[in-house]
Order: C-alpha cells, then structure tokens, then sequence
C-alpha cells in the first residue's frame, strides 16, 4: 500500500520542505538585511538558486546535495546561534540527494526514513523533558517568560500575582523560584512531554495512526504560538503529514507555499508585523 502512495506523499513533503528553506533563508536574512555577512549573502544566493533547482526531476538529486552543503556551512559559520532544526533540514537534504525517486524501492525507503524521523523526534523530546525535570514544575514556561510571544500566552494562563513574581524575574543569580504554583499551567507542562513520549508509538500502529497525526500536528501548533518557532514548526508538521497515505499531503502543498508567501510578506513589511522565528 505504502509502494502505491509513496510517491505523491514525497513529492508533496519534497516541494514543501524546499520551499521551506528558500523562504527561511530570504525571511531571516530580511530580518538582518543592513548587517548581512557576505558568507550569509553568498548562502543566500545559493541556496535560492538551488531551490529552484530542486524542482526541475533531472538536477534534484545535486541541487539538494548542493543545498546541504550550503546549510551545513551556514550552521557551522553560525554556530551556536543556528537553529536546532538547521540539522534536522541537513539530514533531510541529504535524504533527498541519496535517493532517486524515479525508483519504487526508493520511494517507500523515502517516506519511511521521513516517518521514522517524526517519530524519533517527538519520543526523544519528551524523553528529554522527562529527563531533565524542567516540566515537572512548569520550570521551563516560567523561565521563557522573558520572551514577550511566552508572556502573551501565559498572561492568560497564570494567576495576575504569579505572572506579576515570574516575570519579575531577570534571570540573575540568585532569582527565582521558577517553580509555577498555577495547577492548569503545570498540567499543560507536564501533558506536555507526556503526550510527546505516547503519541511517538500510536503513529506507528496503522489504527491510532490518524488521530495520531492530527494530535501530533494539533500539539506542535500549541507549542509554536507561544514558541513561534515556525520555521522548526513547519518542518516538523510537514514530517508528520508523510503519515497520511492519501492525497490530502498534495492538497496541503498550495496552503503551506501560501502560509510561506505570507510569512516572506511579513518580512518584507507588506503585511502587518507578527513575531516568528
């Protein structure tokens, strides 16, 4: 069944994830624009020209290896301020360069190498958060409240004085503690990494694997606005959507280049200013 439908579902993830790094580059480097680097405008350039390269079938396979040599050196130029998901959009371009499509083993080896992406990093997260201990308490939340997309969020969420002694907070030695005495907040927290860890199985039994993908995607959406990570966000749902066998991934193709158009248009002050990163 897989063999049948592989081929739609990675052209659709293949077209979103390139326009995805086209507009991230063109959207971080607007946000920049008088500083640029020449490095950043050499990976600007390049990156763009081989975008568009990756849709033509004959040049895909060195355009995406072209790519993941360009964004392996602007993570490596940037390090440490690079983005996680810089990595994660390595591996998936040198998934695009190892594998020739026009092959059926191919494809199938494709869309299982995305899926088995999706779900080793939504298990490994919560694995991480459970690890750490920082979601027991609604540490981490309390501590992202310097960031003003958090505040705007847990404003809401928080009792008016814990918001009023959590944000009061600089971070300093000596300041907090971070821990959230707001039982709702800790709850999310903690169904946080816990829906993490449990969703990770359920998008590998063939039954649960639709509600699964909609949760999936459903968490990560309420994750990004207060996180507004988009860039990560969007890479991630559009693993996930390798889960649906059906042409529904085509469809979603039009929306997110659409979603990315708007993004780019926020960029360039052409729509009203909204915080993403």
């Amino acid at each position: 069944h897989l063999r049948e439908r592989a081929g739609n579902v990675r052209l659709a993830f293949e077209r979103i994830a390139v326009l995805l790094i086209g507009v991230e580059y063109w959207c971080r480097g607007l946000a920049r624009w008088q500083d640029l680097s020449p490095a950043y405008v050499a990976a600007l350039g390049g990156a763009t020209l081989l975008c568009l390269l990756a849709f033509v079938p004959a040049l895909r396979r060195g355009a995406f290896l072209g790519l993941a040599a360009t964004h392996a050196f602007t993570v490596w130029n940037e390090f440490p301020a690079a983005g996680n998901h810089a990595y994660l959009e390595v591996m998936v371009c040198l998934l695009a360069a190892s594998l020739d499509p026009r092959r059926a083993s191919d494809r199938v080896l494709y869309v299982a190498a995305t899926r088995w992406m999706a779900v080793v990093i939504l298990f490994w997260s919560g694995v991480q958060k459970l690890v750490h201990g920082y979601y027991f308490r609604a540490e981490y939340f309390a501590f992202s409240l310097w960031i003003e997309s958090f505040r705007s969020v847990f404003r809401v969420l928080l009792p008016g004085a814990e918001y009023a002694r959590l944000t009061a907070f600089t971070g300093a030695p000596g300041d907090g503690p971070y821990a959230v005495a707001s039982p709702l907040v800790v709850a999310i927290s903690n169904l946080t990494w816990i829906a993490e860890i449990g969703l990770a199985p359920l998008l590998l039994w063939p039954r649960t694997r639709r509600y699964a993908v909609l949760t999936a995607a459903g968490l990560i959406v309420a994750i990004e606005v207060a996180a507004r990570e988009a860039f990560f966000g969007l890479l991630y749902v559009n693993l996930i959507l390798t889960f649906l066998e059906t042409r529904l991934a085509t469809r979603l193709v039009a929306p997110a280049a659409a979603l990315l158009a708007a993004m780019l248009l926020v960029r360039v002050g052409w729509l009203p200013p909204v915080t993403f990163y």
